[in-house]
This record gives structure tokens, C-alpha cells and sequence, in this order.
């Protein structure tokens, strides 16, 4: 039984000692008396503490905001008084509080600082209503954390705006992926900015996840996709070859376009076919360290200086060729004419020679004449 008495006492002594005295015996009394306690306690000790609580100082506020921040039978009116305090009391209560109501949270989520925001988003359970306001607006360190948070309810809305506001912020991901109520649209939004590192956290998770089976088929697709193109690739540039070999398209409009997306296999066949040469043996020509059989082919088949600087462009960049050596390429080419291109390229297929590369057959024959070379005589008798 309390001591009305002494309460009295205590509330008739106004200095800050005085005070503390009184909300200490007061808060003493209601978190003693547990479950059981007489209503009558509550509101003794609500009302009470509310006429002097703007009369205690910080210190003595945050004590009484620890203390009563998790007793579920605490005064509503103080319990929003303590939560829309300085942050140092407010903590505790809007983290813990089960007095406080959604309506009550909202409020106070709607113009508090983000560390408020911080601690609501750090609840046992937030509901929908909450956390709109929350993405809303959280900063990254809020939105990252009621994200993480498992008891925390998103509308579909708020998972959208929590999608988008997480393209800037690896923290955001990296929570949303954990999230097993993700939506698939959101689910959707999320899987183009996600960092290689996060989708293969997504991949470890279990099959149930939304993002693990979007990321499956997202991955199938782009397969699918990749081969379709590199098939379609594929079949328009043998056409754009067929049209060259039956003058139906410039040589230099294929070369142009071989040489500058670096597609060395095409610009091969193609010379390869207009010269009526191997295709290896001229594959090999695009990156020999001489560029006279090069020079040869490209001139003999109408090849413009324009389009062959394409090609020495793209040899630049596999062979390191400097600026001097550039400019020494393209005089060898304008030095050469067509007409004596055609007879060297003509002579040289009359002689069945190969433009001085040793075919897969001519390179093991040299080899095993080579090391026959260097067999020792056996010893005679």
C-alpha cells in the first residue's frame, strides 16, 4: 500500500531534488506493483508525472523513459509526451513502447528528427501505415534499417518507393534481398541495379525466394537472348559477305563494319572469300607482323585507303602499333596500286604460296625435321 502522505510531502518540495524525489518514488510504485496493479496507479502516477515532467531535467527524463519504456500498462499520454522528447528519451520508448498506438507513431514518425525515425524503425513490429511514412521520409540509415527489420510491414506502394529510393544505396539492397514478402514488381525493379555481389547473395538464398526465381529466369532470358543475337549476327554478316562476293555491296562497307566492332573472324572470311584465298591462311594475315600479304589482299579487292585505315585501326589495338608506324602503314598502302596488287595476289595463288604462313601440316613437318636434326648418331660397332 503507498503512502499518500509522503507523496504529499514529496510534491510540495518544487526544487529540482524535490522533483526527481517525487517522479522516482512515483515510478518506484507503478513498476512495482507489475500486471497486477491498481488502475488507480496508473493514474496516479500518469497524471502526476505529466504536470512535472516539463520541470525534469534531461538526465532525470531519460531514467524514467528507460524504466517505464516497456511496461505495457504506461500512461498513453505520457508515453507520447516522453516520445516526442529529445532524442536521448524519446529513444527507449519509441523503440520499446506497447502503449503507443499506430496513429501515435505516425504522428510522431511524420516531423521527427531521423533518429526518432531510427528507433521506430527499429520496433518489434511495424505495421503498413508506419512504414509509408518511414520510406517516406527516412534517409538511408533509417530505410536500410526498417528494411532489415522482419516484424516490419510494407504495403506494395511502399515496397515500390523503397525499390526506387534503393538504387543509390548498396545498404538498401543489401536488406531488401532478405526480405522473403518482397512483391515481384518490386521484386522486378530491384534485380537491374543490384551489384554482382548481391546477386550472388540472392543466388545462395532458398528457392523460395522471389528474387532467387526472377534471377533464374532473368538468366535463362538473357542466354536465350544472347544466342538469338549472336546467331542473327551471325546470319547477317554471311549475307553481307554473299553481297560483297556478287557485287551486290561495297567491300569497304563490310570491312568498315568488321574492322571497327573488332569482328576479326568476318573481316577474314570476307577477304578470305573475295580473294578465293583459305580463311585460316588470311586470318592469320589480319595480325602477322608484316602487313605486305595484308596490303596485298586489301588493295587487289578495290579495299579504299578509308576503309583499310578501319583495319589498321584494329590492329593498332592488338599489335600496340604506334602513331609513326600507323602513318607508315597507310603510305605502304597508298604506294601500292590495284593493278599490281592484282598481279602479286595472282602470282602468288598460281604458286600455291600462302603469303609466307606455314599451314597446321607444313608447322609438324618442320617441327619433326627439326628435332631429327638434333637426334645424336647411335655409337658404331
Amino acid at each position: 500500500m503507498f503512502n499518500l502522505a509522503k507523496l504529499a510531502e514529496l510534491a510540495r518540495d518544487s526544487s529540482a531534488a524535490g522533483r526527481r524525489s517525487l517522479v522516482s518514488t512515483l515510478t518506484d510504485l507503478f513498476v512495482s506493483s507489475g500486471d497486477d496493479r491498481d488502475e488507480q496507479i496508473s493514474l496516479l502516477f500518469g497524471d502526476i508525472v505529466l504536470k512535472v515532467l516539463g520541470q525534469l531535467e534531461e538526465e532525470t527524463r531519460i531514467i524514467l523513459s528507460k524504466r517505464v519504456c516497456k511496461e505495457k500498462d504506461a500512461p498513453r499520454d505520457l508515453m507520447v509526451k516522453l516520445a516526442q522528447d529529445a532524442f536521448p528519451v524519446a529513444g527507449p520508448v519509441l523503440e520499446n513502447s506497447p502503449a503507443l498506438t499506430s496513429d501515435d507513431l505516425v504522428a510522431i514518425a511524420s516531423s521527427a528528427s531521423m533518429e526518432h525515425l531510427g528507433a521506430i524503425a527499429g520496433r518489434e513490429t511495424v505495421d503498413k501505415a508506419v512504414t509509408s511514412v518511414l520510406v517516406d521520409r527516412g534517409d538511408s540509415s533509417v530505410l536500410s534499417k526498417v528494411a532489415e527489420n522482419q516484424g516490419a510491414e510494407f504495403a506494395d506502394a511502399s515496397f515500390l518507393k523503397l525499390v526506387d529510393k534503393a538504387r543509390s544505396s548498396e545498404a538498401i539492397q543489401a536488406a531488401l534481398i532478405n526480405r522473403t514478402d518482397l512483391p515481384e514488381e518490386a521484386a522486378h525493379a530491384l534485380l537491374p541495379f543490384l551489384t554482382e555481389e548481391l546477386k550472388e547473395r540472392v543466388s545462395a538464398l532458398g528457392a523460395d525466394s522471389t528474387l532467387v526465381q526472377l534471377l533464374a529466369e532473368r538468366a535463362a532470358t538473357e542466354v536465350a537472348a544472347r544466342a538469338h543475337k549472336l546467331e542473327e549476327a551471325r546470319e547477317q554478316s554471311n549475307a553481307l559477305i554473299r553481297d560483297v562476293v556478287n557485287k551486290k555491296t561495297k567491300i569497304d562497307e563490310a570491312v568498315t563494319l568488321f574492322a571497327r566492332s573488332d569482328r576479326t573472324a568476318e573481316l577474314g572470311i570476307l577477304l578470305a572469300k573475295v580473294s578465293n584465298l583459305p580463311p585460316a591462311a588470311v586470318s592469320q594475315l589480319l595480325f602477322s607482323s608484316s602487313d605486305k600479304p595484308l596490303i596485298i589482299l586489301c588493295k587487289a579487292n578495290g579495299v579504299t585507303a578509308e576503309a583499310y585505315k578501319d583495319i589498321l585501326t584494329m590492329r593498332a589495338r592488338r599489335l600496340r602499333i604506334g602513331g609513326l608506324e600507323l602513318n607508315a602503314a597507310i603510305q605502304r598502302y597508298a604506294a601500292l596500286s590495284e593493278d599490281g596488287a592484282r598481279r602479286s595476289l595472282e602470282t602468288l595463288k598460281q604458286s600455291g604460296a600462302n603469303f609466307g604462313l606455314k599451314t597446321e601440316e607444313e608447322k609438324i613437318e618442320a617441327e619433326t625435321v627439326r628435332s631429327k636434326k638434333n637426334i645424336p648418331f647411335a655409337s658404331s660397332r
